[in-house]
């Protein structure tokens, strides 16, 4: 799991809420679209809480313990309607994965769970995620394809499937 201080945070602003967000918007609009770039903190759009992880209890001795990693941050809601607003114009959103949280603070957030909810909430019919990965693999390497839910519920089951190929599916 990702922690995220407040120094790496602004980092995180930064880079991805900026340079990776403008190279990605100036790309696309030198290819034709027209692209804008945002946050979920822009206009709110993106609400999020602190995500705690609870480590697990090594014996009976050592319980179950919260761990606090930082501004690290998972979707409490997703406003669509700036994302509804500039698809009327048929802007193209570029959204870095920075939630907001009730007192303004900032969250870094997966993007391919930002993505997925997303697009649950815009109710899209399809969720398109560019990877440096080729896709879901089995335990050799090869390529699997036209999996299901219950393919993918089996293979996260045994352990196919895990690590940052999980938040993907």
């Amino acid at each position: 799991m990702r922690v995220t201080d407040r120094e790496t945070m602004d980092v995180v602003e930064m880079v991805l809420g900026g340079l990776v967000n403008k190279e990605i918007v100036g790309l696309i609009n030198q290819h034709g679209g027209k692209a804008v770039g945002l946050t979920g903190k822009d206009g709110g759009f993106i609400r999020a809480k602190k995500m705690l992880v609870t480590r697990q209890a090594e014996n009976e001795k050592h319980p179950p313990e919260t761990v606090d990693i930082g501004h690290v941050g998972e979707v409490e809601s997703i406003d669509p309607s700036l994302v509804a607003f500039l698809d009327s114009g048929d802007f193209i959103p570029v959204i870095a994965p920075i939630g907001v949280g009730a007192a303004g603070e900032s969250y870094n957030i997966n993007a391919d769970v930002v993505a997925g909810k997303l697009a649950m909430t815009l109710e899209a019919e399809k969720l398109v995620l560019l990877t440096n990965t080729p896709g879901v693999l089995d335990k050799e390497g090869r390529l699997l394809t036209g999996l299901n839910r219950k393919d993918v519920e089996r293979l996260i089951a045994d352990g196919t499937i895990s690590g940052g190929m999980l938040p993907k599916v």
